[in-house]
């Protein structure tokens, strides 16, 4: 992280870019600028509008700044700002079912011309490649959108990104108190949805997909059990041993840049036939 971040200069920096500097206000966007994007990306789950958003909200601070106090971090005043575009956004749409995966692993299953698309994408070129752990983030996203958008933000901002309760509060336009149940609510939903689901923490879970990607992309079911093998979420037999895999979840997470990551692409691409294929 640029030092640009510290406590010493952000001040600094918030001065000059209050008084019209834009190299200085330049600074301290650069500073937050992908995870923002990325935020907005876990958040919407569709990459275009994600960046859209982001995009706008860089705007709107720019034409903003010089009314920014300084009361709070420039990052807590840049995010608050995006978190309501993105509330705006994704205001009167439904959520999305928390059995998309599967179902799109059945179909994936049952239809050879499917599994050919996907293989296909996957082998397009530059940055269409494929990791468990990447699927991994991927499925944490699909899943957050079946939160109330209100609970995301929360989990993501508390989880993901760094913010203290406090800072998450000032987002969001709530107290302290109330950011920790929204999180905690948004985190015992998803456990149990994992619990019910993930194959690689419950042997009757449902889902499999991102090792079955893995196999069905690299044809070699040996490598698939090494690849889980080394991020040790393997199969988990008690709720307790279940529920503790979150944190192993949350540092893969946390250890992603899902819009620039190796799989970015594919991913992308899977996210448009998921949505397509939910939606016939």
């Amino acid at each position: 992280m640029s030092s640009i971040t510290s406590v010493s200069h952000e001040p600094e920096l918030i001065a000059k870019a209050t008084a019209g500097d834009r190299e200085a206000f330049a600074q301290l966007y650069e500073a937050v600028e992908r995870p923002l994007a990325s935020f907005l990306y876990r958040h919407i789950g569709l990459r275009q509008v994600a960046e859209d958003l982001a995009q706008e909200t860089a705007l709107r601070a720019l034409e903003t700044i010089e009314a920014f106090s300084g009361a709070t971090s420039f990052r807590v005043w840049l995010f608050r700002m995006a978190v309501e575009a993105g509330f705006e956004r994704l205001q009167g749409e439904t959520p999305w079912s928390p059995d998309l995966q599967v179902r799109f692993g059945q179909r994936l299953a049952e239809n050879d011309a499917l599994r050919r698309r996907v293989r296909k994408t996957h082998g397009l070129g530059v940055r269409a490649t494929y990791d468990i752990a990447e699927h991994i983030d991927y499925c944490f996203m699909c899943l957050g959108r079946t939160l109330p958008p209100h609970e995301s933000a929360a989990l993501l901002l508390a989880q993901v990104y760094g913010f203290s309760h406090e800072e998450t509060g000032e987002v969001l336009g709530a107290p302290a108190e109330t950011i920790r149940s929204r999180v905690e609510q948004a985190r015992q939903t998803l456990v149990e949805q994992l619990e019910s689901r993930c194959s690689l923490i419950n042997t009757k879970g449902s889902c499999g997909l991102c090792a079955g990607y893995h196999t069905l992309l690299y044809g070699d079911q040996r490598q698939t059990e090494r690849a889980l093998f080394e991020i040790d979420l393997q199969a988990r037999f008690t709720p307790q041993e279940r529920a503790a895999t979150w944190d192993q979840r949350l540092a893969i997470v946390r250890s992603i840049d899902p819009l620039h990551a190796e799989g970015t692409r594919f991913h992308e691409s899977l996210m448009t036939i998921t949505l397509e294929k939910s939606h016939s």
